[in-house]
C-alpha cells in the first residue's frame, strides 16, 4: 500500500464525481468486481487514507473475518482510522466506524484529533452520542491550544476540564501557545505548577505569558536566558527582567540583538547596562544585512573584519559602506565568499572598485550551485581557479550545462564522485554524459546509492553500460527505503543479493510489502532483530506478519520495554510474548489514565514514577491475561 494507487483513484473519481446523489446498485457491483484483485491485503485504514471513502471501507470490512483477525490489531486499525476521520472533520466516515464497524470499542485518539484540527461539530457529536467511549478531560485541549483553535479551547474548558494528572501537560501547552487566560485559570483554580510552563512560554517567545508567570508563579530563583528575548526584540520583557533582578545579559545577548537588527536593544544593553560592544556583534549585523546597526556600532567604537560575512550573504549595501569607511577585510577572500554564495552583483562591484586588490577566487561553489553566469564571469574576468570539486558538485546537483562548460573550458576535470553523486540524486542525463565524455567512471557506490533513492532507471543504465556493478548494500538500501520495484529488479538481474539488514531496516521503517516479499523470495532475514525494531516503531502490521511467518527467538535490548505510542501493540506483546517483557519496565504517560488503569488490571507492578510518566514492571508469571 505504498505509493500512488491508480485503482483507488479511479474508484474515488467514480464514487465522488459520478454518483453524487447516491449509489446505483449495478454500478457498485461492477466497482466491487473491479476492486477484487486489489483489495485482498487492504485494510480499512489503507482504504480511508487513500480515498476518504466510506464505501471502500465498507467493502474492505465486509471481507474481514472477525474470528480470524487479531482483535488487538483490529482495534489498532479502528483507532488509526477514526483518528484520521476525526482529524479531517469527516463525520460521515466517523459515524460508520463508531456505530457500525466496532460499535463498542473505546476511541483512543479521535477526540484529540478533532480538537487539534478545530472540528467543533465532531467534538459535539462525540460528546453527545459517545461520551463514555472517548478520552475526555485528558490532554485533548493541548492540540487545540497549540494550533490556536480558540472556540474549541473554550468549549473543552466548559465541557471537559482536564483531569488532575493531565493538567501539567495542558498548562505547558497553554503557556507555549500564549493562552494566558487558560494559564491563569489552571493556576488560580486548580493550583497547577507553572515551573515547566515558563520554559515552554520562553522557548515559544510568549513574553506576556512569561512575564505573568514570573510575576505570579512564586518560582524560587528562576533562571532566565536573556539571549532569546534579545533575539526576538522583546525589549519590554528584558526591562522587566532587569527591574526585578531576574537573570542578566550573557556573552551572546548583545550579539543576538544585533544579529536580528534590534538596534534599540543593542543601545539599551550598551548604554544602560554597560554591555561591551564586541566584534561578534558587528559581524552578526553585517552578516544579516542590518546596516543601521553596523553604522551605530562603528560610530561607537566597534570595528571588526565584517566584509567577508557581508559579501557571503549578498549584503552589497554593507560591503559598499564598509569600503567607503575604510574597513577592509584583512586577508579575507571577500570576492571568493560572494562567488561561493552566488552573489554576482557583489562580485562585479568588488571587481569594478577594487581591481588593485589581489583576489584568489575559486569557482567551485558557483559551479556546484549551477550558477553558470558566475562561473563564466570568474573565468573570463578574473581567471579564477577551480578544483575537481567544481565538476563534481555540478554533476551531483544535475547542472549538466555547467558540467559541459567546465569540460570544454577547464582542464581540472572531476573524480569518480561526479558520477557517483549524480546517480545518487537520479540525474541520469549527467551520468550518461560523463560516461560518454569523461574517463573517470564511477564506483559501486553509484548503483548502491541509486538503489537507495529508488532511481531504477539509473540502476538499469549502470547495469547495462558500466562494469563496476554494486554490492549487497544496493538491495539492503532499497529495502530500507521501501523501494520494492528496485528490490525485485536487483533480485532478478544481479547476484549480490542482500543481507539480514534488508529485512531489519524494512521492518524498522514499516515497509510491510518489502518484508513480505523478502520472506517469500530471499533466505536472508531474521525476526531476531526485525521484530524488536518493528515493535519499537509501532508497526503493528509488520509485527503480525513476522509473528506468523518467522520463528526466530528475539529479545529486547536493555532493561526497558521499547516506548512507543501504540497501546494496542503493547497489549498484544504482553499477550503473546510476555516472557520477552518479563522483568522489564514499561513507562506510560500519566495523562494516559485509561492505559494506566489497564496496566493495574492485568497485574503489572507499579514502580517508580515522575511528573510525566508512571513506570510499570512486568512479572509474566502473575499477569492476568483474561483481562486483555
Amino acid at each position: 500500500m505504498s505509493g500512488d494507487c491508480p485503482v483507488l483513484t479511479s474508484v474515488r473519481v467514480v464514487t465522488n464525481c459520478c454518483l453524487p446523489h447516491g449509489e446505483l446498485p449495478h454500478v457498485m457491483l461492477r466497482l466491487n468486481d473491479f476492486l477484487d484483485d486489489f483489495s485482498a491485503d487492504c485494510t480499512i485504514a489503507d482504504a480511508y487514507k487513500r480515498t476518504n471513502s466510506v464505501r471502500l471501507m465498507q467493502y474492505v470490512a465486509a471481507r474481514e473475518d472477525p474470528d480470524e483477525m487479531d482483535p488487538f490489531y483490529r482495534r489498532w486499525l479502528f483507532n488509526k482510522t477514526t483518528e484520521m476521520a476525526a482529524a479531517r472533520g469527516d463525520l460521515k466516515s466517523l459515524r460508520w466506524l463508531v456505530e457500525s464497524y466496532l460499535p463498542d470499542e473505546f476511541l483512543t485518539k479521535a477526540v484529540a484529533a478533532a480538537a487539534a484540527n478545530g472540528h467543533m461539530s465532531v467534538l459535539e457529536w462525540l460528546f453527545e452520542r459517545h461520551h463514555d467511549r472517548g478520552y475526555w478531560g485528558n490532554t485533548e485541549m493541548c492540540g487545540a491550544l497549540t494550533n490556536g483553535h480558540v472556540k474549541v479551547v473554550e468549549w473543552l474548558r466548559t465541557h471537559a476540564a482536564p483531569r488532575a494528572e493531565c493538567m501539567t501537560e495542558v498548562m505547558d501547552a497553554a503557556a507555549g501557545a500564549g493562552f494566558l487566560d487558560i494559564v491563569t485559570w489552571l493556576y488560580d483554580e486548580h493550583k497547577v505548577s507553572v515551573r515547566s510552563a515558563l520554559a515552554n512560554a520562553m522557548s515559544n517567545r510568549q513574553w506576556e505569558t512569561s512575564q505573568w508567570i514570573l510575576e505570579h508563579g512564586e518560582l524560587l530563583m528562576p533562571w532566565i536566558n536573556w539571549d532569546q528575548p534579545a533575539k526576538d526584540g522583546a525589549l519590554s520583557f528584558l526591562k522587566f527582567l532587569y527591574a526585578h533582578s531576574i537573570g542578566s545579559p550573557g556573552y551572546f545577548t548583545l550579539q543576538a540583538a544585533a544579529w536580528n537588527g534590534h538596534l534599540d536593544i543593542v543601545k539599551w544593553l550598551h548604554c544602560e547596562l554597560g554591555e561591551v560592544l564586541s566584534e561578534g556583534a558587528m559581524r552578526a549585523a553585517a552578516q544579516n544585512g542590518h546596516l543601521e546597526v553596523v553604522e551605530w556600532l562603528y560610530e561607537n567604537g566597534c570595528n571588526a573584519d565584517t566584509m567577508a560575512l557581508a559579501a557571503e550573504y549578498g549584503n552589497l549595501d554593507i560591503v559598499r559602506w564598509l569600503c567607503e569607511h575604510g574597513i577592509e577585510a584583512s586577508g579575507a577572500k571577500v570576492m571568493d565568499w560572494a562567488a561561493r554564495s552566488g552573489h554576482l552583483d557583489v562580485v562585479k562591484w568588488l571587481h569594478k572598485h577594487h581591481r588593485d586588490r589581489c583576489f584568489t577566487v575559486l569557482l567551485d561553489d558557483a559551479a556546484s550551485n549551477g550558477r553558470l553566469d558566475i562561473v563564466q564571469y570568474l573565468h573570463y574576468q578574473l581567471n579564477a581557479n577551480c578544483t575537481t570539486a567544481a565538476m563534481n558538485g555540478a554533476a551531483s546537483e544535475g547542472h549538466l550545462e555547467v558540467v559541459q562548460w567546465l569540460h570544454q573550458h577547464r582542464s581540472v576535470g572531476c573524480t569518480t564522485d561526479a558520477m557517483d553523486w549524480a546517480a545518487f540524486n537520479g540525474h541520469l542525463d549527467v551520468v550518461k554524459w560523463l560516461h560518454a565524455n569523461r574517463t573517470e567512471g564511477c564506483m559501486t557506490s553509484a548503483m548502491d546509492w541509486a538503489a537507495l533513492r529508488g532511481y531504477l532507471e539509473v540502476v538499469q543504465w549502470l547495469h547495462e553500460n558500466r562494469t563496476e556493478g554494486c554490492t549487497d548494500k544496493a538491495m539492503d538500501y532499497a529495502a530500507m527505503n521501501g523501494q520494492l520495484h528496485v528490490v525485485k529488479w536487483l533480485h532478478v538481474n544481479r547476484r549480490e543479493g542482500c543481507t539480514v539488514e534488508a529485512m531489519n531496516r524494512a521492518a524498522e521503517n514499516g515497509h510491510l510489502h518489502i518484508v513480505r516479499w523478502l520472506q517469500q523470495n530471499c533466505r536472508e532475514g531474521s525476526a531476531a532483530f526485525a521484530m524488536p525494531w518493528a515493535i519499537r516503531e509501532g508497526h503493528f502490521d509488520v509485527v503480525l506478519f513476522l509473528h506468523a511467518h518467522r520463528s526466530e527467538i528475539f529479545s529486547f535490548p536493555g532493561t526497558n520495554y521499547p516506548q512507543q505510542p501504540c497501546g494496542e501493540l503493547t497489549q498484544w506483546v504482553l499477550h503473546n510474548y510476555s516472557d520477552k517483557v518479563d522483568g522489564r519496565s514499561l513507562e506510560v504517560p500519566n495523562s494516559d489514565w485509561r492505559f494506566n488503569e489497564w496496566c493495574g488490571k492485568v497485574n503489572l507492578r507499579r514502580a517508580r514514577g515522575n511528573i510525566a510518566n508512571t513506570c510499570w514492571i512486568c512479572d509474566s508469571a502473575s499477569l492476568r491475561l483474561e483481562q486483555m
